[in-house]
């Protein structure tokens, strides 16, 4: 069964699994919020908008991932760890803790396209390709620094802007989720 969908469909289809699944959650909480409907049970209903409501949260976030995720053709891979992002490459990589990161930049590179650029107070700045494997982890890791809207970030990544677009900046003597 395995050989039955074609790998570049199966692939496709993976990257809109999240939201496919808050859907189905949300037609579960729809049904049940019908039946107590149908029948006068107050807790059918309640299940019901408790479960839309949660479909509805999990679906935004699920969809948000999905327009920041990138074919993972570049160079490199990205891992997040503890608050640790790491980019792993033959060519320079490296690793940032997002305590110690003081600005966020999206940018062009000669020779690499487009890059996150994760500067940090101390050590030297990481560049990561945008579309290295794994760099849709960097979703989530962005999205705890204080004052990064995630709408920002996927409208700086979507935009395919050729100059530099500063994403976030910490104020001095920033220390993040400390």
């Amino acid at each position: 069964m395995s050989g039955f969908i074609r790998p570049e469909l199966r692939k496709k289809l993976s990257r809109w699994a999240e939201p496919a699944i808050a859907v189905l959650l949300g037609l579960i909480g729809l049904r049940f919020l019908w039946r107590g409907l149908a029948r006068y049970d107050w807790m059918a209903q309640a299940l019901g908008v408790i479960l839309i409501a949660f479909a509805a949260a999990m679906f935004w976030a699920a969809y948000r991932r999905v327009q920041f995720r990138q074919d993972a053709t570049g160079p490199g891979l990205v891992e997040v760890h503890e608050r640790r992002i790491s980019y792993l490459t033959p060519v320079g990589g490296g690793s940032v803790d997002l305590e110690a990161m003081t600005r966020l930049e999206l940018r062009s590179k000669l020779g690499q396209g487009r890059v996150w650029v994760l500067k940090q107070s101390e050590g030297p700045t990481l560049f990561i390709s945008v579309n290295a494997a794994g760099a849709e982890k960097l979703f989530d890791a962005f999205s705890v620094l204080p004052g990064v809207d995630p709408a920002r970030l996927v409208a700086a990544l979507k935009s395919g802007n050729d100059h530099r677009d500063v994403i976030w900046r910490g104020s001095p003597g920033f220390r993040a989720l400390t």
